[in-house]
């Protein structure tokens, strides 16, 4: 929860919106529908949250005018939600671009529990578990965990409010906590969407060299127990990798993709945005996955290399029989 508080009345002269509803609601934090509490300022932009905005628990809403009528909670009417609610992470944004004027290290490097390597930064508030190594160059910002026996390899690089359970190995290079890519269009330009969220790893996760995992935009990015990463794998904003899976390099995942349980996905493979895979299946090297799969079992999508002008023609052949 925010330490910021806001009438609603304030919201909506920030952000040049009509309040309908109660003007002096206090609203303390920024969240998703599914999320909210009481207290909490949500938003809807397509009418595919509609569902979502019924069984919400937020105390208000930023919604558009063709969508008002839908909203029977109170509510800021904006030309943008999406916008708007890119502009309001700024209001709620806390130190998220931290500056680390003390180096809290030494504070660690007394205890015979904990082995800290030279040319490491520890910010302010980090809890270490016993048994942890830290390599040299690591950098951990403010508000980190790190549970018991884990490792971190060099140049590992944690960004403020990630919890990294118990026994984690982080290879070099990986960076835990950045900002995924969340930006609202607005006529020519682009608004940044501060990233009010956190990751969470659970016990006995291995991450390997130069992969990124991003924080929540709101809410948090969640790898269960037991996730294995092979190197060069980003896993964006919100998403959620289920209990041991296994996940090959230079794979990529979109944000809010939710992946379940005992799933093996291939090394190259591209995974969009808001869909779910189900428990126990394996994805081929290579398969770019576009839509939901809802039952167990084993998935390909790549294409074999030919030139282009006959590639074209095999493709149409395909999308014909798949068609018919």
């Amino acid at each position: 929860m925010s330490k910021k508080k806001y009438k609603l009345s304030e919201i909506a002269n920030y952000l040049g919106g009509e309040i309908f509803g109660d003007p002096s609601r206090i609203i303390n934090n920024l969240s998703s529908l599914k999320e909210a509490q009481e207290g909490c300022l949500s938003f809807v932009y397509n009418k595919k949250f509609l569902k979502e905005l019924n069984k919400s628990s937020a105390s208000a809403i930023l919604i558009s005018s063709d969508l008002k009528e839908k909203c029977k909670k109170d509510c800021i009417v904006v030309d943008d939600p999406h916008f708007a609610y890119a502009r309001l992470t700024k209001l709620f944004a806390e130190e998220v671009r931290e500056t680390f004027l003390e180096d809290s290290s030494k504070d660690f490097s007394t205890s015979k529990d904990i082995q800290i390597s030279k040319n490491v930064f520890i910010g302010q508030n980090v809890k270490i578990g016993k048994g942890v190594i830290i390599s040299p160059g690591c950098f951990i910002g403010n508000n980190v965990q790190i549970g018991e026996e884990s490792y971190l390899y060099p140049n590992v690089t944690i960004y403020s409010s990630t919890i990294l359970g118990k026994k984690n190995i982080i290879h070099a290079n990986s960076v835990l906590g950045s900002d995924g890519l969340g930006f609202a269009k607005k006529n020519d330009s682009w608004e940044k969407i501060e990233h009010l969220g956190k990751l969470l790893l659970s016990d006995d996760v291995e991450v390997g060299a130069a992969c990124t995992i991003d924080r929540g935009s709101l809410g948090k990015t969640v790898l269960n127990s037991y996730v294995k990463l092979d190197n060069q794998v980003h896993i964006a904003h919100n998403c959620e990798i289920g209990k041991n899976t296994i996940i090959g390099a230079k794979t990529a995942i979109a944000g809010s993709t939710k992946i379940g349980e005992d799933c093996l996905i291939g090394g190259g493979c591209g995974i969009v945005d808001n869909i779910t895979i189900e428990n126990n299946v394996r994805i081929n090297p290579m398969t770019y996955v576009t839509q939901s799969i809802k039952k167990s079992g084993i998935f390909s999508g790549g294409s074999i290399v030919l030139e282009h002008s006959k590639w074209l023609k095999h493709i149409t052949i395909q999308k014909k029989q798949f068609d018919d």
